[in-house]
């Protein structure tokens, strides 16, 4: 998905502040959960055959916590964080995590401890690191975050670093925008090429 600038060719400061792109081009899309499917799907083959849980959740609203099993709902949920920034490792381990989880709870029901002796047989069985939490490290990730909105009179997405309180559009609206929707650059993507968070 290439998102055209709209401002080339106004010089290198115009370009700097202006972040435009033309909605014509394909619309900014979510991370796909299909890749954590397969590995889930593969790992209870191989472990713990017949289980099976519904899709995996990729939410927006998880920040600190990149990955969660729900027992009630037999649901894992994903950040959508990691899927768009995070590395192929660090999505394996935080899945597999998760995944430990499931297996624990299909087994022993809800009497082990959350990170007990259980938790750790079924992490290293299933080749996880058998901890409270996965290493996964987020610092740069904050800075590879931006902001999108849309121009109600133009339709043109305009991207910035920070949320802002009022911008000018290239069709020379001031904007007060009342959503910014966060998004970051497509990992290994051609530039202009963003994912919504």
């Amino acid at each position: 998905m290439t998102l055209a600038p709209l401002n080339a060719g106004l010089g290198s400061n115009a370009e700097s502040r202006q972040m435009t792109f033309d909605l014509d081009q394909k619309p900014v899309g979510k991370p796909t959960a299909e890749a954590v499917e397969l590995l889930i799907q593969a790992t209870f083959d191989q472990h713990q055959p017949g289980l099976s849980l519904p899709p995996v959740r990729v939410s927006a609203r998880m920040r600190r916590t990149l990955g969660s099993y729900m027992p009630s709902r037999k649901q894992i949920a994903i950040s959508s964080r990691l899927l768009a920034m995070g590395g192929e490792n660090d999505i394996r381990q935080v899945v597999l995590h998760e995944v430990a989880h499931a297996i624990v709870h299909d087994r022993w029901g809800d009497k082990p401890r959350a990170h007990g002796r259980e938790f750790r047989s079924v992490c290293k069985e299933i080749g996880a690191k058998p901890r409270r939490f996965v290493d996964v490290t987020t610092g740069e990730w904050q800075s590879q975050i931006h902001y999108l909105s849309k121009c109600g009179h133009c339709k043109v997405l305009i991207v910035r670093k920070r949320r802002m309180r009022s911008v000018r559009c290239i069709c020379g609206l001031k904007l007060y925008p009342q959503l910014w929707s966060a998004v970051a650059p497509v990992e290994g993507g051609d530039a202009g090429d963003w994912v919504m968070l």
